[in-house]
């Protein structure tokens, strides 16, 4: 018999505890206000307490904020995120957040996207970013203070120089790597596991993915919903029992193998390419190319875009295509990747989908 109710969980040696099945807001952006509101409501309907968001996720914090109004500011946690280096930097997203998401704190601040060497050095130094973290909690604006990367061995790094209290890495069955080293130490420091990339951005059943992770020590998975059919799949995965069936495990293997030369861990070893081809934003992070790939060009068409998404969209997509065309073969990024992925078969692959969306971007705006 399943259960009616949302799994909820300690958040590493914080007082919170956290839904199972989070949201991932950064696809909130790409849709109108008001049905990026309406899909927010439904996983709160459904039991979700964990927002992740981010100051960078376009308009994403406004509409988190519209969508809050009426309801208990305690029944949600929210963690958002600032790519600020220094001091001042980190201080001003900070309170531009709070405006944002209409609060006067927020449960969990991360450094977004940390990098080992000069970049880590900077921001956990003198006058780096974490020292307007650490006052922004002394004054109660943030409760608890995390870090973001794709990479698991900086963020190993970086609790190790800093009592982190929260931790989001990429995990899933295809990327399970993070459980060698990087949980294990969570676990003992106390440290909350999010999860992103659960379902290996769309590639991945979503049931499948998201209840796999839950049989991990970790303390929420935030799948991004675009849609309000994908945010209560996404939910209900919480209410249910977690335990795998034989035919689960036999499937989980085989989408394994089938994903693990083909799926882009966005490690960002492959980086620079001669022709300025950002291989790791196509092939792993890029959001709008994977509604296209989930909802087919009819859905994609129907949908609720925000027309800020698709202007924004409509210009880097036209220089995304034009770099892929420009590959000249040299075989580097092939070389560099340490997955072994058939990197220049892959870029192109993604062209026709991309000219499509153009077509239908530039039919949009002209109306």
């Amino acid at each position: 018999m399943e259960a009616m109710t949302m799994q909820y969980r300690p958040f590493g040696a914080t007082d919170l505890k956290v839904s199972a099945i989070g949201l991932g807001c950064a696809q909130l952006g790409s849709s109108s206000t008001e049905y990026a509101v309406r899909v927010v409501q439904r996983a709160l309907d459904l039991g979700v307490t964990y927002m992740d968001v981010a100051r960078g996720y376009r308009d994403a914090e406004v509409k988190i904020g519209l969508a809050l109004q009426g309801r208990p500011r305690e029944s949600v946690v929210l963690a958002t995120k600032t790519s600020g280096k220094t001091r001042d930097d980190a201080w001003q997203h900070i309170q531009e957040s709070l405006q944002r998401l209409s609060t006067d704190y927020v449960d969990v601040c991360h450094l977004h996207g940390l990098r080992q060497g000069g970049d880590m050095d900077q921001r956990l130094g003198a006058g780096g970013a974490i020292e307007a973290l650490m006052q922004a909690k002394e004054e109660g604006l943030v409760r608890h203070i995390g870090c973001t990367s794709h990479r698991w061995e900086a963020l190993v790094e970086a609790i190790e120089r800093f009592p982190f209290e929260a931790i989001l890495v990429p995990m899933n069955f295809v990327e399970p790597e993070p459980l060698k080293t990087l949980i294990p130490l969570c676990q003992e420091r106390g440290v909350g596991v999010t999860i992103m990339k659960p379902v290996a951005t769309g590639l991945l059943p979503a049931a499948l993915a998201l209840k796999w992770l839950l049989n991990q020590p970790i303390a929420t998975a935030v799948p991004g919903a675009t849609t309000m059919e994908e945010s209560e799949e996404n939910a209900l995965v919480g209410h249910r029992p977690i335990v795998l069936t034989d035919g689960e495990q036999a499937q989980i293997e085989a989408l394994r193998l089938g994903y693990e030369r083909s799926r882009c861990r966005v490690c960002g070893f492959c980086a620079p390419c001669p022709q300025g081809i950002g291989v790791s934003g196509h092939l792993g992070t890029d959001v709008m190319y994977d509604h296209y790939r989930t909802m087919g060009p009819e859905g994609f068409r129907a949908f609720d875009w925000s027309r800020e998404a698709v202007e924004r969209d409509l210009a880097s997509r036209r220089e995304d295509i034009a770099a892929i065309e420009s590959c000249d073969h040299c075989g580097q990024c092939e070389a560099r990747c340490p997955y072994g992925l058939p990197v220049m078969e892959m870029l192109p692959r993604m062209l026709p989908a991309m000219r499509d969306m153009v077509a239908y971007y530039e039919e949009y705006l002209s109306q």
